[in-house]
């Protein structure tokens, strides 16, 4: 299982390098003013990455049926390529939707990064309790309750996963 905990300046470097090699990144200087920062560490190294907001008000203004309460959104999340389907993204989403509740946010929502590895991001989200809300299409929005994702994770876990 992955230990979960906030970035420090000593990780930028590779987290830069994780966010290019998942086609995130532009391989400049990471600099993560104004966003929450979450890493995954395994055998002592940073194996995946999320970024997120947590208070933010996308949806509200749009008055979305399917957004209710505060909610958290999910910028980017990365995971090595060496280390993906070992539970790092469950983590990384569980770790997000734990600050969401606490902060008393109701959902978690995203829109999954485009690219070449798009559909792998949907089916995982999708596996994550996440759907589509609105229009398909380019630039979709997903989400669920927070409940939902800790309750997918609750459920790995005690299958093992």
């Amino acid at each position: 299982m992955p230990l979960i905990r906030d970035i420090a300046p000593a990780d930028y470097s590779v987290v830069e390098e994780l966010l290019h090699s998942n086609h995130l990144g532009d391989g400049r200087f990471y600099d993560p003013e104004g966003l929450d920062v979450v890493v995954a560490e395994l055998r002592g190294s940073v194996v995946g990455v999320a970024e997120f907001q947590l208070h933010c008000g996308f949806g509200h203004d749009e008055g979305r049926e399917a957004h209710p309460g505060e909610q958290t959104f999910i910028l980017t999340m990365a995971v090595a390529h060496t280390d993906r389907r070992g539970g790092v993204g469950r983590a990384l989403l569980a770790e997000i939707a734990r600050r969401a509740q606490e902060a008393g946010h109701t959902f978690l929502a995203l829109v999954p990064q485009d690219g070449a590895d798009a559909a792998d991001r949907q089916a995982f989200f999708q596996a994550c309790g996440l759907t589509l809300y609105g229009p398909a299409g380019p630039g979709a929005a997903w989400g669920c309750p927070v409940s939902e994702v800790l309750a997918v994770k609750g459920t790995a876990d005690a299958a093992g996963e």
